[in-house]
């Protein structure tokens, strides 16, 4: 072989240098250094230190980089040539041999142009790789051998590593370019070595995912398609593409394919037409480029090749002749003459097969041919002649044979490898489906690239405007305090001012802990201004706040010794503790800093703020001022010195030494109880919340009893406990004590306590506190309720609650009784504790089950504390509880008090009552039954009277305050069961009521004359049938069905009342009652059945009449002036006619007349009259009559009842009304009538 020098010694190592890959990132590394270097500062890196190390940490990184990528490129390369080995060998002794001869040819290969850069098994995977495919004996190998490539093997006769007997998958061209990949023809023709074939390929793949090939040389012999017909041209290029689209699918990448077409020898005269080109001649490429116009695969590229073959044979005519005439030898002559034409009918075949491999395919990736290419490897064989051999035959000439020359000679290779296929190894690209993936990850990774510069830009410039605009602040509001102060501005406009300036200076100071994200770049500058900033604040605090505030509190001082001096010593109470407060104040800020109490300071601090600014800050405490200016007094405290010799930005108050010693000498007098007890429970009212009445029962008896009083915690057991006893104790001894405000601590700042005063002030706010504390606890007692029960089942569930021994009652007791066993000292608890325990451990076992039973709330309130047993109570609270203790506190290990026992035992037999009545078919009935036994007190084992009586004996002897409290607190679910009982009573009442009374009085009576002067005659029949007194329906309903629960006083019907409670009958209905029995009295004579009365009647002589007359129903009375008698009548009259007639006769002859008709005739002209009540039963009835011409006349009668009624009243019968329900519609027990009746 001839193959081409290698470069070497200085001109090797400088060309290796420059185009090395590590001298680009060498050169990259160093850009980068000096943009940190010189740059640096725009980020942040305004220091050398900064500087280097951040270059150090970039140095770093690059040679982390370089490292791990040659880490995998050296493991990757060492997998790759050992799979490969392990591939290609046929046995352990092959495999041997082929590992021995691949590192002999990669230490060759490391002085290469190409592999100097890399070491050991690195160069298989760094250089080039190239396949060729083709059938056997197509000369692919020659074809390597022969093109003049350098390889650094050292042994020359081995060029390559090879199996034995030719090749037996495949073989490896090691050049300095580019390595080499001789695959077995078996390949591509033969089936059976399809899965060989794709392990191989995918071998490839896995140790160069990126790039596994950079090209494919298809090899295909001239003599197999010219000796081959249509159908084997066919299924030859069928395999060709199938395994170029194996290798498309399988590898993942389109490449370059080029055609070679070999043994081109084999064309008739090929020999004879080259013979005479020179070595150089002979390494130029013979055939046709395409990748031009394959690349987008807008132009067929068989087309194009047709054209190229064309331009090929143009080309070869051209040098014919001077061919021709260079030549001596006949024969040679004519083989020259003739290859053109020669080639011309090779390229019909040829381009049939070219056609076939180039034709697109829907099913396939359409391959990326490069080129097709002639070459010639060696001279063996003899010449194929197409066209001339079948005309010689024709005319039957004689042929002389061919012979090729011994000379052998490689023709148009060197170059197809250097200046085509080496020149594209870059253009290797990602097969369709790799393409779209690519093409939408360099989509998506240009889109994140612009995203990710746009967003830094943003970023840069939002950190640069957003430092600009901190500095601006912060400039705009240091002058904005600066304006004000030389403009002498308002005090409002002062501390606006100032509060901007401090929420600026909050910013930065908040920035210093942590920076907002859009400073990540280092773009901040506020740090620098933060001391300036403070400077401006705090001198500004010492104007706005330390001057004004110190003349405040002085003139405070000043105004309250001038009402000491004045008021009388009772109104110095009120004054006493903001007189104190006001010198505590003004000696911490000046004098005495150790003492200084941030928290009472900033209060006391912004209520100067809401003074003298006038702000109401008492109604903005959740506003963002309040916030502003408490964290503002934070800051003015945090800097104000600890001591005198350590003074901070914030100046100290001037102590004014004279109302120092004057408020000390004023308020060093003896205390009152009763305001330092208010303080104690004003200080603490707000800590804890008031407590309700359900956190202390379980969830089964929560909705048993009500109350909507809130127990102040202050006045628990637990708030005596854990901070009224301590803080009683505390302020006692505290006011007897040295106190460092009033001058009268030691040296060491200890206070001697004068503990007789403090022990009597201590007993006065007891007092105080123990007589509230009773107080809110009757309190709470006597706001508990029963509400109503909705019906019977209901009544009967919570009366099986309250008579149960862990019912709402129990708890209730449990908790009273954990609140009135207050001890006297209750540090003394804690001490006995153990002492006790092993006595109290039943009741704390009791206790325990009772909390799990009843799930009670878990309050410090409500968790009893036995070590009280064995410690002394408060003695204020002995014997206004001594009575309730009766009750609440347990007898021995019983549940409740035998009291609370016989009580609840009691509550046990009213809810078998109820129960039993709830369970009825007839529970009205039954209801019905009951209350009317109660009301009338013949039964005298009911359960409800039994229940009261035992309740009135146990509080008998009780003091009046408890007594009155239990007798609520236990009669309330009397009371309440009771009514759910008349409730049901009534409704089944009220239903009767309606059905037998009312709808009778609604239809024939109601609305109707008497009773409504202005309606229609109602019928006597109707009225005697409601309202007379044997069988009337009214009075027949009233003695059956009201008679038990109703009785008649003084002739007013009441209601009958079981202590108090009635069964609530509305007043209308009473009143309705009484007026129907004054009606019945008026209407009925005693003993009959229909309505009637009898009556006597006389007239009375008027001047200037000489005749009246009143009759009705034939029966009448004529007058004329004689002796005046009194005549018996009766209503209504015998006569048919139902017609009244009154009328008077002047001197004149003159009638004027009153005339009614129906069966209330009569009592329709009674109506016309003037009534007067004489005397007893007798009535005078004056009727004013006028006629047309407007003349009158007086006409007088007396008249005289039967019996004592209202029947001449008008009035009596048109204020009888009876309702359309018996009972209000919100009862009230115990309703009577006590209205009389005109």
């Amino acid at each position: 072989m001839q193959g081409r020098v290698n470069k070497s010694g200085l001109v090797h190592f400088l060309l290796g240098l420059v185009s090395s890959r590590a001298t680009g990132q060498l050169i990259g590394l160093i850009a980068v250094l000096s943009i940190v270097w010189f740059a640096g500062r725009m980020v942040g890196l305004d220091t050398t230190d900064k500087k280097l190390i951040a270059m150090g940490a970039v140095t770093a990184v690059f040679i982390l980089f370089i490292f791990t990528r040659w880490l995998w490129t050296k493991r990757s390369g060492d997998k790759l040539a050992s799979e490969l080995a392990n591939h290609n060998a046929g046995s352990s002794a092959e495999l041997d041999e082929i590992k021995e001869k691949m590192q002999e040819a990669l230490g060759s290969l490391k002085a290469s142009h190409l592999g100097a850069g890399y070491r050991g098994n690195t160069a298989l995977y760094a250089l080039p790789w190239y396949m060729i495919i083709g059938p056997s004996a197509t000369g692919k190998s020659t074809l390597f051998a022969n093109s003049g490539l350098h390889f650094p093997y050292s042994n020359s006769s081995e060029l390559h590593i090879q199996g034995f007997g030719g090749t037996r998958n495949c073989d490896w061209w090691f050049s300095d370019q580019a390595i080499l990949i001789d695959t077995a023809g078996r390949y591509t023709t033969e089936q059976s070595e399809n899965k060989e074939w794709l392990s191989f390929l995918n071998l490839l793949k896995k140790y160069r995912p990126k790039l596994p090939i950079n090209g494919v040389m298809v090899a295909i012999s001239v003599a197999d398609v010219l000796t081959s017909d249509s159908e084997e041209i066919r299924q030859h290029v069928k395999l060709v593409r199938e395994r170029i689209e194996e290798l498309i699918t399988q590898l993942g990448v389109i490449f370059p394919v080029y055609i070679t077409f070999t043994k081109t020898d084999l064309i008739s005269g090929f020999e004879p037409f080259f013979n005479d080109l020179s070595e150089k001649e002979r390494e130029q490429v013979w055939g046709a480029y395409l990748l031009d116009i394959s690349e987008d695969q807008k132009t067929d590229p068989a087309e194009m090749f047709e054209l190229r073959m064309d331009e090929l044979y143009e080309r070869l005519c051209q040098q014919r002749l001077s061919k021709v005439a260079r030549e001596r030898n006949e024969h040679r002559k004519q083989l020259i003459l003739d290859f053109p034409n020669q080639f011309k009918s090779a390229s019909t075949k040829l381009t049939e097969f070219v056609n076939l491999l180039f034709k697109a395919n829907p099913y396939q990736e359409v391959p990326w041919f490069a080129g097709v290419y002639f070459t010639s490897g060696t001279q063996e064989g003899t010449p194929i002649e197409r066209i001339t051999n079948g005309v010689r035959d024709q005319f039957g000439a004689v042929v002389v044979e061919q012979k090729q020359e011994t000379i052998t000679q490689s023709y148009f290779i060197n170059r197809v490898f250097n200046d085509v296929v080496f020149k594209l190894q870059d253009l290797t690209r990602g097969n369709r489906k790799k393409r779209l993936v690519g093409r939408w990850l360099k989509g998506l990774t240009v889109t994140t690239g612009l995203a990710s510069i746009a967003a830094i830009t943003a970023l840069l410039i939002t950190s640069y405007t957003s430092n600009q605009l901190l500095l601006n602040q912060g400039e705009a509001r240091v002058k904005a305090v600066v304006e004000v102060n030389v403009n002498k501005a308002k005090a409002d406009q002062k501390l606006a001012a100032t509060l901007a300036l401090f929420e600026h200076y909050q910013e930065l100071v908040s920035y210093e802990k942590s920076l907002p994200w859009y400073f990540i770049f280092g773009i901040y500058e506020g740090d620098e201004t933060t001391q300036s900033v403070a400077n401006v604040l705090f001198n500004q605090l010492n104007q706005l706040i330390t001057l004004p505030a110190e003349k405040q509190v002085l003139a405070q001082l000043k105004q309250y010794e001038s009402r000491w001096n004045s008021d009388e010593p009772e109104s110095r109470v009120g004054i006493r503790q903001p007189y104190y407060e006001a010198l505590k104040l003004h000696l911490m800020l000046s004098t005495h800093p150790e003492h200084k109490n941030d928290e009472f300071a900033k209060q006391q601090l912004l209520s100067f703020i809401s003074n003298h600014f006038n702000i109401d800050l008492t109604a903005q405490q959740d506003t963002p001022i309040y916030s502003q200016l408490t964290a503002l007094l934070d800051v003015y405290l945090a800097n104000l010195g600890t001591d005198l010799e350590h003074p901070g930005k914030i100046n100290f108050w001037q102590a004014n030494e004279t109302a120092i010693y004057t408020a000390r000498e004023s308020l060093n007098t003896q205390p009152e109880a009763e305001p330092l007890y208010k303080q104690v429970i004003t200080s603490f009212a707000e800590r804890k919340k008031a407590l309700q009445l359900n956190q202390f029962m379980s969830a089964n008896n929560r909705d048993v009893l009500k109350s909507s009083y809130a127990i102040p915690y202050v006045y628990t057991n637990a708030g005596w406990q854990e901070y009224v006893y301590p803080e009683i104790k505390r302020i006692s001894r505290l006011v007897f004590s040295g106190d460092w405000v009033m001058g009268t601590s030691n040296d060491e700042g200890q206070n001697a306590v004068d503990e007789a005063q403090a022990e009597s002030l201590a007993k006065a706010m007891r007092a105080y506190y123990f007589k509230e504390y009773g107080n809110t606890w009757f309190e709470f007692l006597n706001s508990i309720q029963v509400p109503a029960f909705r019906d019977l089942n209901d009544a009967s569930i919570d009366f099986a609650r309250l008579s149960s021994n862990d019912g709402p009652l129990i708890d209730l007791m449990m908790l009273v009784n954990n609140n009135i066993m207050v001890a006297d000292e209750p540090s003394a608890v804690t001490a006995n504790n153990d002492k006790i325990a092993t006595l109290v451990a039943g009741a704390a076992d009791v206790a325990q089950k009772k909390a799990a039973k009843g799930k009670l709330a878990k309050q410090a309130i409500n968790s009893p504390d036995f070590s009280q047993m064995s410690t002394v109570r408060a003695p204020e609270l002995e014997s206004r509880f001594a009575d309730l203790r009766r009750f609440t506190q347990n007898d021995d290990n019983k549940r409740s008090s035998d009291y609370m026992g016989q009580y609840i035992s009691s509550l046990s037999s009213i809810h078998s009552d109820i129960k039993a009545m709830a369970a009825s078919n007839e529970d009205d009935g039954q209801a019905m039954i009951f209350v009317q036994d109660l009301l009338s007190g013949n039964n005298q084992t009911n359960a409800l009277q039994s229940s009261w009586i035992i309740i009135e004996s146990q509080t008998r002897a009780l003091d009046p305050q408890t007594k009155e409290t239990l007798d609520t607190l236990f009669k309330a679910p009397l009371q309440a069961g009771i009514a759910t009982i008349m409730a049901k009573a009534r409704s089944q009442l009220n239903e009767e009521w309606e059905n037998q009374v009312y709808t009778m009085y609604s239809n024939s009576i109601a609305g109707k004359y008497p009773f409504n002067l202005n309606g229609p005659d109602a019928a006597i029949a109707d009225v005697s049938e409601f309202l007379n007194t044997e069988s009337g329906i009214l009075w027949n309903f009233t003695n059956t069905q009201l008679k038990p629960f109703m009785k008649v006083r003084r002739g007013v019907w009441e209601e009958k009342q079981w202590n108090g409670v009635g069964i609530g009958f509305s007043k209308e209905l009473l009143d309705g009652l009484t007026k129907a029995n004054k009606v019945t009295r008026s209407l009925f004579t005693s003993g009959a059945d229909s309505a009637g009365f009898n009556f006597q009647m006389m007239p009375v002589p008027q001047r200037g009449i000489r005749e009246t007359y009143l009759g009705f129903s034939e029966q009448g009375y004529r007058y004329r002036n004689e002796p005046e008698e009194w005549r018996n009548f009766s209503w209504p009259g015998r006569g048919a006619a139902e017609k009244a007639i009154l009328y008077g006769l002047d001197n004149k002859g003159n009638r004027i007349s009153i005339e009614q008709d129906g069966p209330w005739a009569l009592l329709k002209v009674l109506n016309n009259a003037n009534v007067k009540w004489i005397k007893g039963t007798e009535f005078l009835a004056t009727w004013e009559l006028t006629d047309k011409s407007e003349q009158q006349l007086t006409v007088q009668f007396s008249l005289k009842s039967g019996r004592n009624s209202g029947i001449f009243s008008k009035y009596m019968l048109t204020s009888f009304a009876l309702p359309n329900s018996l009972f209000s519609k919100s009862p009230q027990y115990a309703q009577s009538n006590n209205n009389s009746v005109q």
